[in-house]
């Protein structure tokens, strides 16, 4: 069921043949599946703890992170179905849609993993609650895979810029040259991509902090 793909490729550019490896599709929808399911739980398990301890946060700056942690969540909820949708109909008919599996991408990586990071280290940094680090830890930890993974679909895609040279359907030179052809898809490409490297740097910068513990909560009376 599950066969990766051997393609006998006739290279017109050096007159040579070869043989490219492919990985399976459903594979690949499988293991996406599985990534932004668990970033998706991950969010909500955050969100509980952070509610938990809301009414005492001593930081208006982090109250409003929060609140912004909370709304990214619920539109997170919307882009996971977009993306689910296309994973799910790649599944069905064994062949995804480039178009939109990369807006879908794009989408989950602009209105989710990007904002997400950006409040959650807003918030944690304003309020470094030791009662939350733990949660904060292991939801950055899952959010860092789910990123990792998605630079491997994105290169699936043909969607990372920094992997276009390795485009099999032309040679070096050509892909070179189409690198640094800057359409714009090309600059919106580059423009996601910059994204998904900077939510990348700002998980780890959570999970540094958070691994650090916290200072304990006081009750707020008022």
């Amino acid at each position: 069921m599950y066969r990766s793909r051997i393609v006998f490729r006739d290279d017109a550019f050096d007159g040579r043949n070869a043989f490219e490896w492919a990985p399976p599709v459903r594979v690949i929808s499988v293991v996406s599946l599985l990534a932004c399911t668990l970033d998706l739980l991950a969010d909500f398990l955050m969100c509980a703890k952070i509610a938990q301890h809301l009414d005492n946060f001593q930081s208006d700056t982090a109250f409003k992170a929060a609140n912004g942690f909370f709304f990214f969540t619920g539109v997170s909820v919307l882009v996971y179905i977009m993306e689910m949708t296309d994973i799910c109909l790649t599944l069905k008919n064994d062949f995804e849609d480039m178009v939109m599996a990369r807006v879908a991408k794009s989408l989950v990586l602009a209105l989710e993993e990007v904002p997400l990071p950006i409040l959650l280290n807003i918030m944690y940094s304003q309020e470094p609650r030791m009662a939350i680090a733990a949660t904060v830890n292991l939801g950055s930890w899952i959010k860092l895979v789910a990123l990792l993974w998605g630079l491997v679909k994105f290169t699936k895609l043909r969607f990372l810029w920094c992997c276009l040279p390795l485009n099999p359907k032309h040679d070096l030179s050509e892909n070179t040259r189409r690198c640094f052809q800057f359409t714009f898809y090309r600059i919106v490409m580059l423009i996601i991509n910059f994204c998904h490297f900077a939510a990348i740097a700002i998980v780890i910068v959570n999970i540094v902090d958070s691994s650090k513990g916290g200072r304990p909560i006081f009750v707020r009376r008022d």
